[in-house]
């Protein structure tokens, strides 16, 4: 089980060796600088890298005749970060998965240049293509007609805990490196060196592996011809 965010600011009072925090709620002084580390130590974690394999997940929603645009909101969903672009697919509702296709993810000024231009604007049908928009909408090509499911993965963003039983993101297995991460605004702040090398020891030894196991693959070019 996940530690909670009052959890986490206890842990690194206890390896910083200062006074147990009892809560996270309305707090000042030094306990306020635990809990805004820790949320900081939280936040930085994530921002290191957008596309950490469990902040992905998937989305569904109905297209509406006449739509050619959606935003995230609209797309159904929640705390959003970023689009995987090559997850688009479609089907027509009524009919089921069986007549599901894939969407290419297309460059947003050809998809409006064409999509978005004349009487394509209005002509309606099963869309095969999609771009995202400088606001990171969707936009579809052909503009699609009502009846399809539209589904897609994208990657969430993450969220500043907020309460005691407030909770994060981060496997479990890897939940320490937030209290690591901690400790070296800590350390950096009060000059205490042993408590900021002890984190940032941990910090970068538990980076390094939740690299390995939660970003994609490294893959490489074919070679040119």
């Amino acid at each position: 089980m996940s530690m909670t965010f009052l959890s986490l600011v206890k842990r690194v009072c206890r390896e910083c060796g200062v006074g147990e925090v009892t809560t996270t709620v309305s707090q000042s002084g030094e306990a306020l600088r635990m809990c805004d580390w820790v949320n900081s130590a939280y936040m930085d974690v994530l921002g290191a890298h957008q596309d950490f394999g469990f902040l992905r997940t998937s989305t569904s929603f109905m297209s509406v005749a006449g739509q050619a645009t959606y935003t995230p909101a609209q797309a159904g969903t929640t705390n959003f970060g970023r689009w995987v672009r090559d997850s688009f697919r479609n089907y027509p509702t009524a009919t089921g998965t069986s007549a599901e296709v894939f969407m290419e993810c297309v460059d947003y000024e050809g998809w409006r240049n064409l999509y978005q231009f004349g009487s394509n604007r209005t002509a309606t049908s099963q869309p095969y293509y999609v771009a995202i928009t400088p606001a990171k909408a969707l936009g579809f090509g052909p503009v699609p007609a009502a009846g399809y499911t539209i589904t897609a993965d994208y990657f969430t963003a993450p969220v500043e805990m907020s309460g005691d039983s407030a909770t994060h993101l981060i496997p479990t297995h890897y939940e320490m490196i937030i209290v690591y991460k901690a400790m070296m605004f800590y350390g950096g702040f009060e000059a205490a060196s042993e408590v900021y090398d002890r984190g940032k020891l941990e910090f970068t030894r538990m980076m390094s592996k939740m690299r390995n196991d939660y970003l994609p693959d490294i893959e490489f070019a074919e070679p040119l011809v």
